[in-house]
């Protein structure tokens, strides 16, 4: 499958408000400039990335990183771009740590304001006694029902370990009794 210049043009609309910031106010683009240019920027990106990704290549790394651009410059004999470029790169590293940071105080605010809500609402559920149907369908509450249950617990009566050999014992007797 071959690809064509056209598979990986820019962007026309970021290609026309580039050219409007380099170019002087008022200056107007024919729909031909706009295109010769936005091409040419393609063929420049593919070129510098297809030496960035030698250089990254020889260098034993998988992904092509700020670096390998900077001596892929060098090697296309466009090191004079090098300057700015690091300039431009400094400042969009420094805008995406600010980014990073205001996002980390955002979420852990929430975060706060999150884990104070919970708060409240167990404070809530703790105050009010949730209603449960007893086993005779009364509303009760919760430790209402569990303060029955403890006293039913305590009236059944417990067998001891001992009365029930003895007991299951007699049963055999009763039946070898009955089949003689």
């Amino acid at each position: 499958m071959s690809s064509t210049i056209e598979d990986n043009e820019l962007p026309k609309a970021n290609v026309t408000r580039v050219l409007k910031t380099a170019l002087p106010p008022g200056t107007a683009l024919q729909k031909d400039a706009k295109l010769a240019v936005s091409r040419a920027a393609t063929v420049f990106i593919n070129y510098l990335s297809s030496v960035a990704n030698d250089v990254a290549k020889g260098a034993n790394h998988k992904t092509i990183s700020a670096p390998d651009v900077f001596k892929a410059l060098e090697i296309v004999e466009l090191d004079h771009l090098a300057p700015q470029l690091r300039e431009s790169l400094t400042v969009y590293q420094q805008n995406m740590v600010e980014k990073k940071q205001k996002k980390k105080v955002r979420d852990e605010s929430k975060a706060k304001e999150d884990g104070e809500d919970e708060d409240e609402d167990e404070d809530e559920l703790n105050d009010t006694p949730m209603e449960t149907e007893s086993s005779r369908g009364q509303k009760r509450t919760i430790e209402e029902d569990e303060d029955e249950t403890m006293v039913e617990e305590t009236k059944k009566p417990k067998l001891d370990p001992e009365e029930d050999e003895e007991g299951e014992g007699d049963e055999e007797e009763q039946q070898q009794t009955q089949d003689e």
